[in-house]
Order: C-alpha cells, then structure tokens, then sequence
C-alpha cells in the first residue's frame, strides 16, 4: 500500500454536457483548457445513449477484461474515480429499464439527454498512473516508476 497527501482542494468545475457530447473526452479535454491536472469526481448523473466500459472477467496475475458497448438508453447512476496527471480513471454504475452495469469507462461514451459532472481540484500532489510488472495501473509520485 502507498499513501499520498495533498495540500487542499482549488477549483471546482461543473460541467452540463448535452446530447451528443462525449462522456469522458469531455470531461479530459475541460479539465485540460482549465489547467487541472489532478482532480476527484464529487457527483456525476444523466442520461446516456451509448456507454463503453469494460469490466474484469478472471482473477489471474494479469488483468482480464471483458468490453462492453451498450446501445439504448440509460441512465447515468454513479460516476467514481480520479484524475491524476490530466488522465481520468472513472468507474461508472449505468442502468436501463431492466439491468444495471458498472465498469472502467472507456472512450465513446455518449450522452443522450444531459449529463451533469462535478470535479474538484486537489492541489499539492504530482502523481501519476504506470504500469507494474502485471499490467496493473498504479499509482506513482512524478519522476517515479
């Protein structure tokens, strides 16, 4: 186990995506324009046309990993996660009128109606996510591997 700590939270960012637009590209890319670099995930709900995510699938060594593309319409539960070193790690709970899913977000996701996300910086920490010897992404203090 590795533990980091941060100095305090900065800006806050509330974003009102609209139909059509890209779930997690939108979210990299605003974060980016607005030179956050690391941030956490507050509230994230709406609706959703398309989601992309995937799922593990074994308990091997290595991940194992089922992806996911669903089609219909659905509605945006829980989003959960990090953003450290301008990349997002978000965990989704989506569902439709008869199941529920949860996975890794992946790119493609699309909002159908609105989708409403709220980040808030946090400041003090340079950390970053790289690979282990089995393929694991975790997370490294800048400079360090």
């Amino acid at each position: 186990m590795n533990k980091y700590l941060g100095e305090g939270l900065g800006k806050v960012m509330i974003l009102n995506l609209k139909r059509g637009d890209l779930l997690l590209e939108t979210i990299e890319e605003e974060l980016e324009k607005s030179g956050i670099s690391n941030a956490l995930i507050t509230s994230a709900i709406g609706s959703l046309q398309k989601a992309v995510f995937h799922r593990v699938t074994g308990t091997g060594p290595e991940p194992e990993d089922e992806y996911i593309t669903v089609e219909r319409p659905l509605e945006l539960a829980s989003l959960q996660g990090a953003v450290l070193d301008h990349k997002a790690h978000f965990h989704m709970v989506i569902s439709d009128v008869e199941k529920a899913y949860s996975g890794h977000l992946e790119p493609g996701t699309t909002v159908l109606y609105l989708s409403e996300i709220t980040l808030v910086e946090i400041k003090g920490v340079a950390l970053h996510r790289v690979k282990n010897e089995n393929n694991i992404g975790m997370i490294c203090e800048m400079g360090n591997k």
